[in-house]
């Protein structure tokens, strides 16, 4: 009750409580802790023993957050696609490093950066490896002729300059989802507001793109576009669970997909293995649905969009909770 006076004094009901417990880490198992069935009995009894005060209006006291990408995380999310076109007429090694230094300097930084990442940091190298380099190597494995290296660097390099509107998209998710914690009076309702919100976020990215993909055929040559478009939605989809604090089923199913792939190179001696762009569209889609599914399961909760400075919180309610042990 001292840890969240304000809001739970402030509160019109308990399932408003209920909803800014989960935003704060409070799970049912806290509540269980507690000697409570779920968050919601928690909040039944925090809201009959704190007498009520007067609602403050948040949006007069605390900044809105923005919703644009401020200029230097726009330009870090910029510079693997810029490298890797400067790059490509480069050797196969060369411009494997550059995509290697450029990613990373994307990803350390901006709504894309992930605290820990639970082990996804080498699956994802692992599916833009394959990426590359993937259906070339299944094609003179199984030796089934030459195959357009040019064509698939162009996409490749439209796979990375998607990077800027995933990295947009993702923002504007969060920044959209955590505003509708305060509005929010019961946790299905914040969940029925975010679910549209996520889909509007995916769709979005993947409509982009498509767009850049298209482009890049259109230049470079007629190339198959629905692979690196199920890889983009793999990574993006493993990336919104990840920065949103699912990092382990982001990478189990990045893992998944690595494994999937690694498999058919085994097999395509053998030509056990279906061509290299239809290898990359079947598993990545696969993946990339079933994480689609796992976010908008695990997204819609509250406890999945932390204002900022909760991680705070949440190491002195992990020490109170050790204590209390």
């Amino acid at each position: 009750m001292h840890r969240h006076q304000g809001l739970i004094a402030g509160a019109v009901d308990e399932w408003e409580i209920a909803a800014g417990l989960e935003a704060r880490g409070v799970t049912d198992g806290v509540a269980h802790r507690l000697r409570h069935r779920d968050v919601f009995g928690l909040a039944e009894e925090l809201y009959a023993r704190v007498p009520r005060a007067v609602r403050r209006e948040t949006g007069a006291q605390e900044p809105r957050e923005r919703g644009r990408l401020p200029g230097r995380t726009a330009a870090l999310h910029v510079l693997p696609g810029a490298l890797c076109a400067v790059a490509a007429a480069t050797a196969p090694a060369v411009l494997a490093a550059f995509v290697a230094l450029a990613l990373w300097a994307a990803l350390r930084d901006g709504p894309l950066r992930v605290t820990r990442a639970g082990g996804a940091t080498p699956w994802t190298y692992g599916l833009i490896g394959f990426a590359l380099f993937g259906p070339q190597t299944l094609t003179a494995l199984a030796g089934d002729g030459r195959f357009d290296a040019t064509a698939a660097t162009a996409t490749f390099t439209a796979l990375l300059l998607s990077l800027a509107p995933a990295a947009y998209c993702a923002h504007w998710f969060a920044v959209r989802s955590r505003a509708q914690l305060a509005p929010s009076h019961s946790l299905s309702d914040f969940a029925d507001a975010v679910r549209p919100r996520l889909a509007a976020a995916l769709a979005g990215y993947v409509l982009a793109l498509v767009g850049l993909l298209r482009a890049a055929t259109a230049l470079a040559g007629p190339a198959p576009i629905a692979g690196p478009a199920a890889l983009g939605a793999l990574l993006f989809a493993a990336r919104l669970l990840a920065v949103h604090g699912h990092p382990r089923r982001a990478a189990a199913g990045l893992a998944a997909a690595c494994a999937a792939e690694l498999l058919t190179l085994a097999a395509a001696p053998a030509h056990l293995a279906p061509p290299g762009s239809s290898t990359e569209t079947i598993i990545c889609a696969v993946a990339a649905l079933a994480l689609t599914a796992q976010s908008f399961r695990t997204l819609a909760q509250a406890s999945a969009h932390r204002p900022a400075g909760e991680a705070r919180h949440n190491r002195l309610r992990t020490t109170e909770q050790e204590n209390l042990r």
